[in-house]
């Protein structure tokens, strides 16, 4: 029993970052919202620093997650089934529309990527592996969270945040009647909505059930996306979504 106590003080410990919206956390504050006392919390932190899944400002003294469960985490990707089916055939659209092409899922509330591969250009979006961004930030977020239920749908809308990235990032008002468009044409659009100068396209990936699971999307420099490309790869990414979601175990009927 004290061997369990001790590994769920651990998990209580790391499960803080997840949860708060600080993600640097001094000694006191850590013992006073997990409850376990400060001499516990400090053997523990210092075990957790030694195999770097915490870290330790040195001028502040305020603790951070680390490098180590970054690791841990990419173990976990590489387990997913999804990315494993999606990679290849990601690759091969981002071969074919020669821009970056980014793959995510819900976490909570919340969208995470899980896989990206750059297109010619190679610039930089918000859209590296692991980088949580709310639904409405992205053409690959709000292509998922369209296709979400109604329940899910208000449920997330109600827990968060508003935040503007650009002057063009949408607000939960404007995502709301955006959705409508989404279930209709299947595809959802990000004109500089979270990057200045990005423009992209996104859509969903479904299950056996017809759940949608994922979302895809390509983006690049909107002063390269003229309407005729904006147009093919559309079509690209919808072929190429269809395909990922049939392996998946996806029917035909979800599309018709």
């Amino acid at each position: 029993m004290e061997l369990l106590k001790s590994a769920e003080n651990v998990l209580n410990i790391l499960c803080l970052w997840e949860s708060n919206k600080e993600q640097s956390l001094g000694l006191n504050e850590i013992s006073k919202l997990t409850g376990i006392n400060k001499s516990t919390v400090h053997k523990i932190l210092q075990s957790l620093k030694k195999r770097n899944f915490v870290q330790q400002n040195e001028v502040n003294r305020k603790y951070s997650l680390g490098v180590g469960i970054l690791r841990l985490g990419t173990c976990v990707l590489k387990n997913l089934d999804l990315r494993e089916v999606a990679h290849p055939l990601l690759k091969q659209l981002a071969h074919m529309c020669q821009n970056t092409v980014t793959l995510g899922i819900r976490s909570d509330n919340n969208f995470i990527f899980i896989d990206r591969i750059d297109g010619r250009d190679n610039v930089r979006f918000y859209c590296d592996i692991g980088k949580v961004t709310p639904f409405y930030g992205g053409a690959a977020a709000k292509a998922l969270f369209a296709h979400l239920s109604d329940g899910d749908i208000n449920k997330i809308l109600q827990s968060i945040e508003e935040k503007k990235f650009t002057k063009k990032t949408k607000g939960k008002s404007a995502l709301m009647e955006e959705i409508k468009s989404i279930r209709k044409n299947g595809f959802s659009i990000s004109d500089e909505e979270v990057d200045i100068g990005v423009l992209a396209v996104g859509a969903p990936i479904f299950d056996y059930s017809g759940k949608a699971i994922a979302g895809v999307a390509i983006a690049g420099i909107k002063q390269t996306f003229t309407s005729e490309i904006l147009e093919i790869n559309k079509k690209l990414l919808l072929e190429y979504t269809h395909i990922i979601s049939k392996k998946m175990g996806c029917s035909s009927n979800t599309y018709k």
